[in-house]
Parts: structure tokens; sequence; C-alpha cells
């Protein structure tokens, strides 16, 4: 393998994923074939257990790209597809604090509204 531009930024999980997977990474039982050290297996065993198992290229740059229209930092973006919740119970905590954060916002809103009828 040739480097060809040492530091290009960062990967999403999906992304680095895909890489161990073309590297020949793989839950099959004959891992001594492939030519992937045993650290590399344990981040992919992780990965495997996290979102990005279930994304896809599409839906990573579909993400990154209504994350745009937000004005986010390339870090923040990338957290947020690699915290990508995978199920529905993960999105009850992501609900609870928008709520957190919007609920004083709409009760003023409407507080003002109401005084000035």
């Amino acid at each position: 393998m040739k480097i060809m531009k040492a530091n290009a930024g960062a990967l999403t999980n999906f992304e680095l994923l895909d890489f161990l997977n073309s590297r020949g990474a793989s839950k099959d039982t004959t891992r001594v074939i492939a030519p992937i050290a045993r650290s590399e297996y344990k981040v992919y065993d992780y990965l495997v257990e996290t979102a990005a198992s279930t994304q896809t290229r599409e839906s990573v740059n579909k993400s990154a790209d209504k994350c745009k229209d937000f004005k986010l930092a390339k870090a923040e973006i990338l957290n947020i597809i690699n915290l990508w919740p995978s199920s529905i119970v993960e999105l009850l905590p992501v609900c609870l604090l928008f709520l957190a954060y919007t609920l004083p916002f709409i009760s003023l809103h409407l507080t003002s509204l109401l005084h000035g009828l």
C-alpha cells in the first residue's frame, strides 16, 4: 500500500470500516489469512457494532450535505455521522436534549404572543 497524501483529513467510522473491509477484515474465523494487524481487527470488531456497519456511502454523503445547512464545523459533522443513532432507543436522549434547548424559547415566544392578545 502506498500513501498518496499523508494526513488528508479525518475519516468517518464508515470510511474506516470500508477501508478495513477492503483490506480483508471480516468476522470470518480464518483471520490469520488476511494481512491485517491484530489492533486493526480490534478496531474492526468495534466498528461492526456501531452505526457505521449499517451506513452506506450515499447516506453518509447525504447526512454531511444536510449538516452543511447548519454551518457546522467539519469536526462536528464528523461526530454527528459517527454517533448516528442506529436504533429508536438511541433517539430518546437526542429528542430530550432538543426539547431541553428549544422548550424555553418556545414557551417564551408563546408567552409573548399571549401577552400581545
